[in-house]
């Protein structure tokens, strides 16, 4: 059998032929993107290189969640229900190639590698998105009001029971459209009110001036000369609120592909694979979340 060694996925196939000439053939997806179709138990990702008329495809037969959990799995490649395979053909590609239900008969196939053995690894990835107008980058790295969420994905940082897109630069006084540039900090102490459990400063905690208990300390007005009692300093009465509001946030899934220790074979032609990574598909999954934190 013919052994082709592929070192890495741009790298130049030099294919030995009985009579001592080489065939040089591109192997080139750097430039093409990973795509993906299907379902549980026919999970299809593909790439497409239009200039060169080959692909790269993977089939996963699984019919579990591959996002389920942050982190790796692997799959093995067993050439039935999971299989690789690099093909070249006589014309371009449709766009729906891959994904149709009625397997294409145009272009034609005329090369066409299959993997016997190898493994598909899938590292998954966590985003989160609190829409509190605080990037994540820009997060605090932990849990400042200690709920047991993190800043990265809590809407009310401080636990204060004011939303944390409520307590940033919501008037914009500069301009700049920047909620973080100037973010409310009510009683001038350098901790602005979407960091600060008593944005007043009355020693009395934001959550706790809140007099019709609804979890909104925001519609109870003493002076309305003034504002809410959370921010009027000359207002310290405690209500003893023992509870968070409901918090809503999304997880954004991302997966990067990874086929490792690969045998594709065309007959008596055989190419190995130490690593090759397919690529990554970024937000390919949003799940939307809801929980109130214990008290």
């Amino acid at each position: 059998m013919k052994k082709i060694l592929f070192l890495f996925l741009t790298a130049i196939l030099l294919q030995s032929c009985n009579d001592g000439d080489i065939i040089v053939t591109t192997f080139n997806f750097d430039s093409a993107d990973l795509k993906y179709c299907g379902e549980l138990g026919n999970y299809v990702f593909y790439k497409v290189n239009p200039e060169a008329l080959e692909s790269l495809s993977l089939k996963l037969g699984v019919t579990d969640s591959l996002y389920k959990t942050e982190g790796v799995k692997t799959y093995p490649i067993n050439g039935t229900s999971n299989f690789v395979n690099y093909r070249t053909y006589d014309g371009a590609l449709g766009d729906n190639y891959f994904c149709s239900s009625i397997p294409p008969t145009s272009p034609r196939v005329t090369v066409d590698y299959l993997a016997s053995s190898g493994t598909a690894e899938f590292t998954t990835i966590y985003g989160y998105d609190d829409n509190d107008g605080v990037p994540g980058e820009k997060e605090f790295n932990g849990d400042t009001d200690g709920d047991g969420l993190p800043d990265i994905y809590d809407v009310d940082d401080d636990g204060d029971n004011v939303p944390t897109a409520l307590e940033l630069d919501i008037l914009n006084v500069d301009g700049d459209n920047d909620p973080l540039t100037n973010p409310l900090d009510t009683d001038n102490d350098g901790i602005p009110d979407y960091l600060d459990a008593d944005d007043d400063g009355d020693e009395v905690l934001t959550r706790d001036e809140d007099k019709n208990m609804d979890l909104d300390p925001r519609n109870d007005v003493t002076d309305p000369n003034v504002g809410a009692d959370y921010l009027n300093p000359a207002v310290a009465d405690s209500y003893g609120v023992n509870q968070y509001r409901e918090h809503k946030y999304k997880i954004i899934k991302s997966v990067n592909i990874n086929l490792k220790n690969l045998v594709l074979i065309n007959g008596e032609e055989e190419i190995t694979q130490e690593t090759l990574n397919m690529g990554t598909l970024d937000n390919i999954e949003t799940i939307d979340k809801t929980t109130t934190p214990e008290f």
